[in-house]
């Protein structure tokens, strides 16, 4: 017997959260409203084309207009003489599921509400069809099954959810009015408060962004609704700002007139720009804190590796949560040249920033590069004075801010997107005193077994301005917060790291060896006095070498295969050996050479620098011994 089976999960693009998108919906309810009764009226089909397109308009078409009209207009009467199905007509297509552009209906019912997602039917049109212009196109609605929970919840109350949706649809018009004959105003409010009830529940997932004013940029904050209830509830807050300091955009517009027309349950306008708090009026704080709690039991739970298998679960639970949040201390040290910084930038890219650039930044990178003036003021942060105006006067005051510094930036927005992984990058970490730097926040490097900080410390200015806590608030680094340095070998002297710092750090070594395939910075040099023209690699090899076997330096000293990055003019990679390599091997190999070995690196009749950059490229400037050792060696490095 054959045997159908399922077909596979379908391949579906992540929809854009158009969180910086300048959409305007005034009019919620009556949108919503008309929207389910287009679905509920004509067979609830999974997708309609319900527009035809009359000049630059479009306008709702009689078949699907009619049964809308039939199921409500026994609930409805004019206000003044005329036709009800015409005026009804004009009606519903003055409304902004008819009027307003695509973008601005895709926020409202793709991202705030999850009903519906809306196409263009001309699939050719891109969503920025109508930004401008003023002209309107026919569009394809396709229903989601939250139609259903929205039916489900109603049944046996059609006439209820009837009486509802067309109070909804008309309570703003001037020519229709909906007559409310068998029901009183106080069973009409329960049925539309269940309703709201339903309508906030399937909007928790919205996301929502907004800036968060700082030193030397704004800060991305990105929360859903039941972020704003643990923020009140937990930390004890009367209210919460959800507009930040710039213009509000996307979903959150919706949200404030929502909040504007009462139809959120849990929340409540203050009547101060942006300013909401919980609404205890017919629930209590601690029941609201539950709700936010199960729903956020529902996002953990919403989210399904389809990749996992009983032989793989021991991994995916270990790799996955290491690569979403690090947590971890690590520097990557070798000597320079050896790509340190290309090796903090691959690590990036692995644990959670796949398309992670240097060149680029990213807004949840953030990277310093240390130096002997760096002070822990500069890490952290420190009460400047700036001059400000008196409002209402021409005169100037002047105040202290706190200026944040990279450690505070850093802290802030992982404290804030904690389901992101964060990373501040520190540079040079030798070329600085670190243990004055990191000062008090040494005690934080120790993490646990989660990558959060085993211990936490009081800091007042990080419990309030990175955290927005109490001043007596503990402050600890949270597991999506990874730090990552650089030292440079050759360096070390400048400023040595005690014990107990390094032991806090994961040592990565970046070996001078060439460890990737296909090494393309490896151009054919002409050195004289070598019989044939030399690859870099063979020559930064050799040189290597030498320095360790026949001068007796560390490996501190060699150079990696990035010391020098070359062009394709020959030309120009003279003078990059001439001004780059020639000077760091007489200051920091030959000098250092001379007392400790009989041999050299360069010719002896070299007694300058000023003569050795004379000299090269048209004379023999390294030693005999040095360039018998390329010829008599294989080139490989030897001082593994």
């Amino acid at each position: 017997m054959k045997f159908n089976y399922p077909e596979g999960l379908k391949n579906t693009t992540p929809i854009n959260a158009r969180l910086a998108i300048k959409s305007s919906f005034p009019n919620v309810k009556r949108n919503i409203a008309l929207l389910y009764l287009l679905w509920f009226c004509n067979d609830k089909k999974a997708q309609y084309d319900f527009y035809n397109q009359v000049d630059d308009k479009v306008k709702i078409k009689d078949e699907y207009l009619k049964p809308v009209f039939n199921k409500t207009k026994n609930l409805v009467n004019l206000k003044t003489d005329g036709d009800l199905y015409q005026i009804f007509k004009n009606e519903v297509n003055s409304t902004e599921l008819v009027k307003s552009q695509i973008e601005s209906l895709q926020v409202a019912f793709e991202l705030v509400w999850c009903l519906a997602d809306i196409t263009f039917v001309d699939k050719s049109f891109s969503n920025v069809k109508e930004r401008t212009g003023g002209k309107r196109y026919p569009k394809s609605i396709s229903f989601t099954s939250n139609m259903d929970l929205i039916n489900y919840a109603f049944l046996g109350q059609e006439r209820e959810l009837m009486s509802v949706l067309t109070k909804w649809l008309f309570e703003k018009s001037k020519l229709i009015n909906y007559v409310n004959t068998d029901s009183t105003s106080e069973q009409l409010a329960s049925w539309e408060n269940k309703l709201l009830d339903i309508l906030s529940l399937i909007s928790e997932n919205t996301a929502f962004g907004i800036k968060i004013p700082s030193v030397d940029k704004h800060l991305d904050l990105i929360f859903k609704k039941e972020g704003i209830y643990r923020s009140i509830v937990e930390h004890h807050q009367e209210n919460v700002n959800i507009i930040g300091d710039s213009e509000t955009k996307g979903p959150l517009r919706i949200l404030l007139t929502m909040l504007k027309q009462n139809m959120e349950p849990y929340l409540k306008d203050t009547g101060k720009k942006g300013i909401v708090s919980l609404n205890t009026s017919n629930i209590s704080a601690e029941n609201i804190l539950n709700y936010a709690q199960r729903i956020n039991t529902n996002f953990k739970l919403s989210k399904v590796d389809l990749t996992n298998s009983d032989e793989s679960e021991h991994k995916q639970k270990s790799d996955i949560e290491s690569c979403r949040f690090g947590g971890k201390n690590i520097i990557f040290y070798g000597a320079p040249g050896t790509g340190k910084s290309y090796g903090i930038e691959k690590y990036i890219r692995d644990h959670g920033i796949e398309e992670y650039s240097a060149q680029e930044g990213n807004e949840k990178v953030f990277r310093i590069t240390l130096y002997p003036e760096y002070t822990y003021s500069d890490f952290v942060g420190q009460l400047m004075p700036v001059v400000k105006n008196i409002p209402n006067s021409n005169e100037k005051q002047i105040t202290y801010d706190f200026q944040e510094g990279i450690f505070t930036l850093a802290l802030k927005y992982a404290f804030y997107h904690k389901e992101e992984p964060v990373f501040l990058v520190l540079e040079e970490m030798s070329r600085s005193n670190v243990a004055s730097v990191f000062g008090d926040l040494f005690q934080l490097l120790d993490r646990n077994s989660e990558g959060t900080s085993e211990y936490a410390i009081n800091n007042e200015l990080l419990a309030t301005k990175a955290l927005g806590k109490d001043p007596s608030a503990p402050v600890q680094l949270p597991r999506n917060l990874t730090i990552l340095g650089t030292v440079n070998t050759s360096d070390q002297n400048v400023f040595a790291m005690d014990t107990a710092f390094k032991r806090r750090f994961e040592w990565r070594y970046v070996s001078t060896k060439v460890n990737v395939e296909n090494f393309d910075n490896n151009p054919l040099l002409h050195i004289i006095g070598v019989q044939r023209d030399i690859s870099w690699k063979d020559f930064f090899y050799a040189i290597n070498n030498f320095i360790v076997n026949d001068l007796h330096l560390g490996e501190d000293k060699q150079i990696g295969p990035y010391f020098i990055k070359f062009s394709k003019d020959i030309s120009v990679n003279n003078n990059l050996i001439r001004n780059k390599l020639l000077q760091y091997l007489w200051e920091d190999v030959e000098n250092i050479a001379n007392m400790r070995s009989d041999k050299r690196l360069f010719d002896e009749s070299i007694r300058s620098f000023s003569d050795l950059y004379d000299k090269y490229p048209d004379t023999q400037v390294f030693s005999d011994e040095f360039l018998s050792s390329i010829s008599n060696g294989d080139n490989e490095l030897n001082n593994d």
